[in-house]
């Protein structure tokens, strides 16, 4: 049972982060599922397969230099950007997803910060990690980056945090500062 729920949010997920529920899928859709209409188990492994590989020619923007190795892209247009974030670099066939989030385009600044944090864009990530660090998080006053809100998709111990599924209001923030 456990596992059928599991697939079913992944099912929905994917969906929200390629524009949408209603309507990506052909009856029976995942909306239908959900609603516990004529599916079987076998019937969302089979739909999540097929979801699989059209997701996978979206997720193919690099906007961090150094790239992220656990993570994968998509741009969504309008300085808006999607991702899977997983456990560890995507070279390791056990990698999990572990987060999906979106990113909003900015400054790393308190002002462009989108409504201050509340609703989980507390990370900031530069495009271009500062001279002599090794990634990109935080930055410099007004360096050019993106808001990232992370949604965890199950529950999970990680850097010395628990995350529960849903926004993980406490992802590594980084406070910006008034520029």
């Amino acid at each position: 049972m456990k596992s059928s729920v599991y697939l079913i949010t992944m099912g929905v997920a994917l969906l929200w982060l390629v524009g949408g529920i209603d309507g990506a899928v052909k009856e029976p859709s995942i909306k239908n599922a959900i609603q516990g209409v004529d599916t079987t188990l076998a019937f969302h492994i089979s739909a999540l397969q097929g979801v699989g590989p059209t997701l996978a020619t979206q997720f193919t923007f690099a906007p961090f230099n150094p790239p992220l190795p656990d993570h994968i892209w998509m741009e969504a247009g309008k300085g808006e950007i999607r991702f899977f974030h997983f456990d560890k670099p995507l070279s390791e066939a056990d990698a999990k997803l572990i987060f999906i989030g979106e990113g909003i385009k900015g400054k790393f600044c308190a002002s462009d910060q989108p409504e201050g944090g509340k609703t989980g864009f507390v990370h900031f990530h530069s495009l271009k990690a500062p001279a002599g660090e090794k990634l990109g998080h935080g930055g410099h006053p007004g360096d050019q980056g993106y808001w990232l809100r992370h949604v965890a998709v199950g529950e999970f111990d990680m850097m010395g945090m628990h995350f529960q599924p849903g926004i993980a209001m406490n992802f590594m923030p980084t406070p910006p500062p008034q520029c």
